[in-house]
Parts: structure tokens; C-alpha cells; sequence
């Protein structure tokens, strides 16, 4: 009698058996489907057109982050936007922009730490230099700029000045990573995408003064990021840092505010 039952028992077992086995197979399946289907799906970008004391600017934002910020008035827009459409996904988020918008105003009015904060996504940079290049440009504080020179030593290629200002010019993420930080070793101003005008208002806003000409001005220091001393611009021991590691502050005030203390050589005062 016990034996026949557990002849009874036998097919119920195997079948209970099966459908486990059959669960792990489908359950396995799908996870093969669904990480098929997010390798072949494009990412979705969100895009709207941004308000702000700047001129009007197309946003793109991914889901890593702020993607692009581009003047409208600047050449190659629609190309930009061909391009967009052939790389994602594009939905318009007028929210979305609106609040880049509000954070750029924000910044317009002195108020630094509104842009800060969020993260950017560099998919559209080209190539590891240039990454690493605006990588580093989102470590130079607001209120101090950095040369074209020394951004190609902090790079990795101290003699690729040219290629540094051909990645600045092309930055997709103005603002945000920061290229209206970037001047000439000669003191001068240089260039910028958006414009002198608009390039000269940031800094403005972020408390860098310049002198006529669009000059560094007299007053302006050099401030050492692992030492935290600045000194004159002539001063022997400030000449002999590396140039990877120099800031220029306007003058000794925002030196001192960013926490930087002043040379024992030169005394800068």
C-alpha cells in the first residue's frame, strides 16, 4: 500500500519539478531580453529652450546629468540639433529648462553655488584629453580663472595649448563647466563661444574683476591649490610652482576668501 502511493506521488513530484525549472528558464530569459533591449534602445534626452539674463539657450539634460547648454545666436545650431536626434531619444521638458534657466539667473545676480551643484554628462565629449581637460575645469572655483597653459599642463600635455583651446571652444556644457574661466598667460581675456560680452558678464557675477584692455588686473595674485599660499605675480617662489596648480584671483581679498594664505616671500598686501 505505502509503496503504491509513492508510485502515485512520483509523476505529481516531477511536474512540480519541471514548472520550477521552467520558472528559472523564462525568468532568466527575460533578463536576457531586457538587458538586449536597453543595449539597442537609445538614451532619452530631455530638451527646452532656457530663458535667462544671458540670451535665450537650448538645454539638453540625460539622465546622468546636464548634457548641453548652447547659445542660440551661435552658429551650427540645427546641425547640433540633427546630430541630437541621431545619438537619443529627444522629449521637450519646458520645467526642465525653465530651472537652468532660474539657475543661470541666479548666478547673473552673484549668487555662485547655484550652478554648482548639479551633475553634468560628458557624452559628448570626443575624447579622453578633452575629458580630462573640462573634468579639471569644473575644480576651478568660482572668483579665480586658470590659463589655456596651465589647463594643458593639469591635462597631462603641457606643449597642447592649442588642442586645450579647441576642447574650450567646443565645450558643450558652457556655464556649468566653466570655459569663461580660462584666459590667456598674457593676462588677456581671450575668447569665448558665447562672446567676449557674455564671458566678461560671468566673471563679473562670480566676482572677478578686469581691468581696461579686458586684462587681469594689477592687483591680481596667484594662489598655489596644495600649499593654499598665493603670492605676486613676480615673486620667485610662486614662478617656481607648477603651473598645473596655480589659480589667479583678482586680488588678495578673494585669494584670502577661498582660503589661501599670503606668501612669506613676496608678502602680498
Amino acid at each position: 500500500m505505502e509503496r503504491a502511493r509513492e508510485f502515485d506521488e512520483m509523476p505529481l513530484a516531477k511536474a512540480e519539478a519541471d514548472e520550477v525549472m521552467l520558472d528559472a528558464m523564462l525568468k532568466t530569459a527575460h533578463q536576457r531580453f531586457d538587458s538586449a533591449l536597453k543595449r539597442i534602445r537609445r538614451p532619452l534626452v530631455e530638451v527646452g529652450i532656457a530663458t535667462t539674463p544671458l540670451g535665450p539657450l537650448l538645454i539638453g539634460q540625460s539622465t546622468r546629468g546636464l548634457l548641453l547648454v548652447r547659445f542660440l545666436d551661435t552658429p551650427d545650431t540645427t546641425a547640433l540639433l540633427a546630430n541630437l536626434k541621431g545619438r537619443f531619444d529627444l522629449s521637450e521638458n519646458a520645467a526642465m529648462a525653465a530651472t537652468i534657466g532660474a539657475e543661470i539667473e541666479h548666478l547673473c545676480q552673484g549668487e555662485v553655488a547655484a550652478v554648482s551643484a548639479r551633475p553634468v554628462d560628458l557624452s559628448l565629449i570626443a575624447t579622453p584629453f578633452q575629458r580630462r581637460a573640462l573634468t579639471y575645469l569644473r575644480k576651478v572655483p568660482a572668483g579665480a580663472v586658470t590659463t589655456y597653459q596651465a589647463l594643458a599642463a593639469a591635462s597631462g600635455s603641457p606643449s597642447a595649448q592649442r588642442a586645450i583651446g579647441n576642447t574650450v571652444a567646443a565645450n558643450p556644457i558652457p556655464i556649468y563647466v566653466p570655459c569663461h574661466r580660462v584666459i590667456k598667460s598674457d593676462g588677456s581675456i581671450g575668447n569665448y563661444g558665447g562672446g567676449v560680452a557674455r564671458k566678461l558678464k560671468l566673471l563679473h557675477a562670480e566676482g572677478f574683476s578686469i581691468a581696461r584692455g579686458d586684462r587681469v588686473p594689477a592687483s591680481a595674485v596667484y594662489g598655489h591649490t596644495v600649499t593654499r599660499i598665493f603670492c605676486r605675480p613676480t615673486c620667485p617662489a610662486g614662478r617656481r610652482a607648477r603651473i598645473e596648480r596655480m589659480l589667479i584671483f583678482p586680488d588678495i581679498e578673494k585669494a584670502a576668501a577661498a582660503g589661501m594664505r599670503p606668501c612669506k616671500v613676496c608678502h602680498p598686501a
